[in-house]
């Protein structure tokens, strides 16, 4: 009763905001702004919707309508018009102010008043609708598809316009005013996964505005957002619910984690090292944040919300649920992070590191009461600053740290390295041929690919096969392969062996060659003169070094 009290008041507000507006609109000389007037009585009807007072949603439909005709040039703004709107806005008043003692006779004046309006705009509002049998009735159902799909195109384009102009934020800011409606309805929370999905938005809105430039992904997140909250909407409007396992919502729950930096853990330095005595860090760095004394009253508030969000993740009925729920913990892990410094910092950022881990390994979701229990293990360690010691403080602290950190499963060192394009390797020799272990006195097994291991290919093949003179037709060929056994050399005789062998020299210039080959490069080197200079030095040096050749040869 008092939570229908509650709702009621806050309709009386807020409507009685809304009629004071179109009051002072219809009394005006001339005749008033018809987008504002649309717009107003727009907002009345929605709010009559949102508190299920179907009779008030009634009339103010019906003068919603009729401010449409005059929106819309079908009906001008004459005497008897304005008559019949100063008439609807104080009888609407009225109404407003008896929603606390509703009877019937305030419902036949409300369908009264809605009648007369009828008649004059020559268009019906909706009617009233009874409620739906063991759901939601169906104005509410019209209420929530209406402003989720105003929702959803807010933030289509806040996202196309952050993709263009990642500086601006009055398109996000926009969106938290069109989602004023729908966050304020009474029943949302028997809706999921409205309700967190309306949250998820909201933090994905406050990190983009917390740099003065969106991050990257913000864009692709608010996309999902409007596809996510448009399925939903017309779901509950079809069926009163929706499904909360779905593709879009799932798609928007996974984007907003990479938003909040949740998508990849950061394993701190420290657990880079061996487990020994070191020395580890040679240099000394320099201490991120201040070096002063920790606000113990921060410290309680913030375990407060770790708890907080404990309760919220065992209520969880799902795993899309729950990831959403984890999202409320990236403020209070950035202010935790934000307090390295000092001894008592610097471990207050470790279990934050540690909290963030557990989100991005997946633990938070997926063990559930064990990331629940680490959480309360937090609070409790983050509440005695109040009445502990500095020491006592962190040793408390790295204990829950360690316990985190524990049940996080380890991230293998080679996901840390930055990704590199594939390279190619050279192809194996085949089985058959395959040097035996005499004839192959290097390890063939760890040949990086740069030139070292060039060069150790290179040693090896040379050991393997024996030196030879260079032949340019054995390279066309393809790659060359180990000496066979005599036994299979009967078999299987190399037509290799058969090849005329030519030498390298013979390809190279030689003689009246090189000084033809000089002459060419003359036009080449006239016309880099004129544009490069250094295309112009190095033809001028190919020329010196093939003169030079033609020297020696002739």
């Amino acid at each position: 009763m008092n939570q229908q009290l509650g709702m009621a008041e806050f309709f009386a507000m807020e409507a009685s905001e809304y009629l004071e507006r179109l009051d002072t609109l219809v009394s005006a000389t001339g005749t008033p702004d018809p987008e504002k007037f649309q717009r107003l009585t727009r907002a009345l009807r929605g709010a009559a919707l949102m508190a299920n007072q179907e009779p008030i949603a009634h009339a103010a439909g019906a003068l919603e309508q009729l401010a449409r005709t005059i929106r819309d040039g079908t009906r001008q703004w004459d005497v008897a018009t304005r008559q019949l709107s100063t008439r609807a806005v104080d009888d609407l008043k009225v109404f407003v102010r008896q929603v606390r003692n509703w009877s019937d006779a305030d419902t036949a004046k409300a369908e009264e008043l809605a009648a007369a309006l009828e008649a004059v705009s020559g268009r019906r509002s909706q009617s009233m609708r009874a409620p739906v049998e063991g759901g939601l009735d169906a104005g509410t159902r019209a209420f929530i598809a209406r402003e989720g799909a105003s929702v959803a195109s807010a933030l289509d384009r806040a996202a196309t316009a952050i993709a263009h102009h990642p500086q601006g934020q009055d398109p996000l800011r926009g969106v938290l005013d069109v989602m004023q409606p729908l966050r304020g309805l009474a029943s949302l929370a028997d809706l999921p996964p409205m309700p967190d999905l309306l949250e998820g938005i909201e933090r994905g809105i406050a990190e983009a505005l917390r740099a003065s430039t969106a991050p990257a992904g913000a864009s692709e997140t608010l996309d999902a957002a409007a596809k996510a909250l448009s399925q939903v909407a017309r779901e509950v409007a079809a069926d009163g619910k929706a499904e909360y396992e779905s593709l879009a919502v799932r798609q928007f729950a996974t984007m907003l984690s990479r938003l909040l930096g949740f998508d990849q853990a950061v394993p701190s330095i420290e657990s880079l090292f061996f487990d020994d005595a070191g020395p580890h860090i040679v240099e000394p760095g320099a201490a991120r944040g201040s070096a002063g004394p920790i606000d113990k009253v921060l410290l309680v508030a913030q375990g407060e919300h770790l708890k907080e969000v404990a309760d919220q993740l065992t209520s969880a009925a799902s795993l899309t649920s729950r990831e959403f729920r984890v999202h409320g913990l990236a403020g209070t892990i950035r202010v935790l992070e934000g307090l390295a410094g000092s001894p008592p910092g610097d471990a207050t950022a470790r279990l934050a590191r540690a909290l963030r881990a557990a989100i991005a390994t997946g633990v938070a979701v997926n063990d559930c009461a064990t990331f629940c229990m680490h959480l309360r293990n937090a609070s409790a360690a983050l509440a005695s600053a109040s009445a502990s010691s500095d020491p006592e403080f962190i040793g408390y602290i790295n204990d829950v740290a360690d316990d985190i950190d524990a049940g996080a499963p380890a991230v293998p060192i080679s996901e840390l390295a930055p990704e590199e394009p594939a390279r190619s390797r050279p192809a194996p020799l085949p089985a058959a041929a395959a040097p035996t272990a005499a004839a192959a006195p290097r390890d063939t097994g760890a040949e990086p690919n740069d030139l070292v291991g060039t060069m150790l290919r290179y040693e090896r093949l040379r050991d393997t096969l024996g030196p030879g003179d260079p032949s340019l037709d054995a390279l066309v060929a393809g790659p060359v392969t180990a000496p066979v056994p005599a036994a299979a050399a009967v078999a299987t005789p190399l037509a290799a062996a058969e090849q005329d062998i030519v030498p390298i020299t013979d390809l190279c210039y030689r003689g009246a060659a090189a000084l033809r080959r000089a002459m060419s490069l003359r036009d080449q080197l006239l016309q880099a003169a004129g544009s490069s200079s250094d295309d112009a030095t190095e033809l001028i040096l190919e020329v010196f070094d093939l003169v030079e050749i033609s020297l020696e040869t002739t």
